[in-house]
This record gives C-alpha cells, structure tokens and sequence, in this order.
C-alpha cells in the first residue's frame, strides 16, 4: 500500500531541515505533499519512485539555492517549472523575489497556480505557455536575473531560447548528469561560469554576456 502524501512528505523535509537546517519547514511540508498527491494523476515527478523523485527535486532545489546565493529583489524564470521545482521552493524562501513559473502543459500550470495559493506565495506568476513561444514576446526580452530548468533539455538545446530574457549579467542555471559534458558557451553570449558536482546533484551555471 502507498504511504500517505502527509507522512512521506514528513520523511522529505525532515532529510531537507537536516541538510539546510535554515529553511522554513512548514510550507516545505505543505507543498510537498500537495505534490505527492496530486503526482498520482499528474505524474508530476515520477508515478514509479514518486517519494524518492520529490526528495531528489527538494535537495537540488536549495543546493542550487545556495550555489546562486540567491538575494534581493530579483526576477527569477523557472523554465518548465512541471512540479515547481525549484521556483516554488525559492519563491518561499526569498519573498522578495517575483518568480514567474513557465509550465507549457496545462493541467500542470493549473496545478502549480493552485500550489502557489496554498501556500500564499503573492510573488508567484504562472505561465502556461512553451518558453519557445513567449522567449521572444518583448515584455519577457532582458526581463530576468536568473533563469533555472530542471531534468528539461541540455544547455545547448535551452540555452538560445533562454538568454534573451536574461538581463546583462544575468545567469541560467540548470541541472545536468555528472557524467555529462558541458559546453564553455551556448547560444550567442551565454559563458560557463562554473559547473558543480553538488552532495545532491550536478549544476551547470552560464553568465549572460560576459
């Protein structure tokens, strides 16, 4: 029998407190269990290894969190944001920043807009749309400070369509295998400023225009 999302989620964010011990825990819980939940219809991270998924997700979100260092009143795109992973996460964590959940599936930004009224994040916008249809609407061109995917394409297949909407200075930051390799540049003017094997996952950050 399945374990309840509640319990599981309790499981997940107790591994998170110990290995971030300065996040906040209750909205953590709350959404993963949203999550959890809602995964059996959705697949939203895996319908085989839901519990395992979703802890992955969690660790790599605030991993990378703080490899970005993230501060301030930044914009920040999460590009295929599927379960919200890791814009909801940091949405909760820096209220300051605005964070724009880009999800082409609609059941999925539905989920997602639900999500971030749960959890009353007033600092979160849901896009339902493909970034290859919006990335070059004027409204999103030199719009962001950072702009994130996780497990969607490779650097060199997301980078063209993402760096436009990166300010100057700007990075995209994404999740890659560790065994892969990374480009030094994708797209126009998109440079490798670091690639990290992190105690979770391995991420791979570009800096816009330098």
């Amino acid at each position: 029998m399945d374990s309840r999302p509640d319990d599981s989620a309790q499981l997940i964010v107790n591994k998170a407190v110990i290995s971030f011990p300065s996040l906040a825990s209750r909205p953590l819980h709350s959404y993963v269990s949203q999550v959890l939940e809602w995964n059996r219809s959705l697949g939203l991270v895996s319908r085989k290894g839901p519990i395992a998924a979703c802890e992955r997700l969690v660790l790599e979100s605030f991993e990378l969190d703080q490899h970005l260092a993230l501060s301030g009143p930044i914009r920040v795109a999460d590009v295929g944001s599927g379960a919200g992973f890791p814009g909801i996460i940091w949405a909760a964590e820096h209220k300051d920043a605005k964070v724009v959940l880009i999800e082409r599936r609609e059941r999925r930004a539905t989920f997602l807009e639900r999500a971030a009224r749960t959890l009353d994040l007033k600092n979160v916008t849901v896009i339902a749309r493909d970034v290859r249809d919006i990335a070059g609407l004027e409204s999103f061109q030199s719009s962001f400070d950072v702009v994130v995917t996780m497990a969607v394409g490779s650097p060199a297949d997301m980078g063209p369509h993402i760096e436009g909407m990166l300010r100057p200075g700007g990075r995209y930051a994404t999740t890659v295998a560790v065994a892969a390799q990374v480009p030094a540049h994708v797209g126009r003017a998109l440079h490798l400023e670091s690639r990290t094997v992190g105690n979770f996952g391995c991420y791979a950050i570009y800096r816009f225009g330098i």
